[in-house]
């Protein structure tokens, strides 16, 4: 399961959503898309902050919207994305979705957004990107799913292979809990840590790694 974050003002984001998971199950089921998506909505930058610093759930995309006409103090997504990146979570892709693509940004709000390793920008238009795969819904809300697509697809693939391996055998590992200097974890506390490349996730790929290393050579 990938969850995916939209924080997004518009009140008609439960409907886009929909449109969201109708496309991406058509991509899917035509090129095998390895994926299950689950799609949250936070309106406001506040509660998304709020929904991050809880740390219950591990985002792994978030869609952010430019312009949020409601908030009070004249927070724009620029913020938000700075907070996350300073604050929260390192490894969360991060598509930044505008209505006028990133021309529509002044200068220093774009050297901010890509500073902050914002992996794609999107025009709600659709005139940023010509599609990847064959058409199956709206262009504008297509390229976004795409979007979405190759973030998760852009994962370090090491951790990605491993943390399939840890999910496909999860039920015949639930109960095993792994000592990672001196303490105890479980496999999903572990699955979880390594998405936000964080500890113990970035101990065990390292001590994974180096023993695989090992064995290589030694076969050698």
């Amino acid at each position: 399961m990938r969850k995916v974050l939209i924080v997004d003002d518009n009140k008609d984001t439960p409907d886009t959503i929909e449109e969201y998971l109708a496309i991406y199950k058509e991509l899917q089921e035509r090129e095998q898309l390895p994926y299950t998506l689950e799609f949250i909505w936070e309106e406001t930058i506040e509660s998304a902050l709020e929904r991050f610093d809880k740390k219950i759930e591990v985002i792994d995309v978030a869609l952010i919207d430019y312009d949020f006409s409601y908030d009070t103090k004249g927070k724009k997504g620029v913020y938000l994305v700075k907070k996350i990146r300073d604050h929260i979570n390192q490894r969360c892709k991060i598509v930044f979705n505008t209505m006028h693509g990133i021309s529509f940004l002044n200068k220093s709000e774009l050297v901010d957004l890509i500073n902050n390793d914002v992996f794609r920008f999107i025009s709600k238009s659709g005139e940023t990107f010509d599609l990847k795969y064959q058409e199956v819904g709206d262009k504008a809300d297509q390229l976004i799913v795409e979007a979405i697509i190759e973030a998760l697809d852009s994962y370090d693939p090491v951790s990605n292979a491993l943390e399939r391996y840890l999910v496909n055998y999860f039920d015949v590992m639930r109960d095993v809990k792994i000592d990672i200097n001196g303490k105890e974890y479980s496999i999903q506390e572990i699955i979880d840590a390594i998405r936000l490349c964080k500890e113990p996730g970035n101990t065990f790929v390292a001590n994974l790694l180096e023993m695989t290393v090992m064995d290589f050579l030694e076969i050698k």
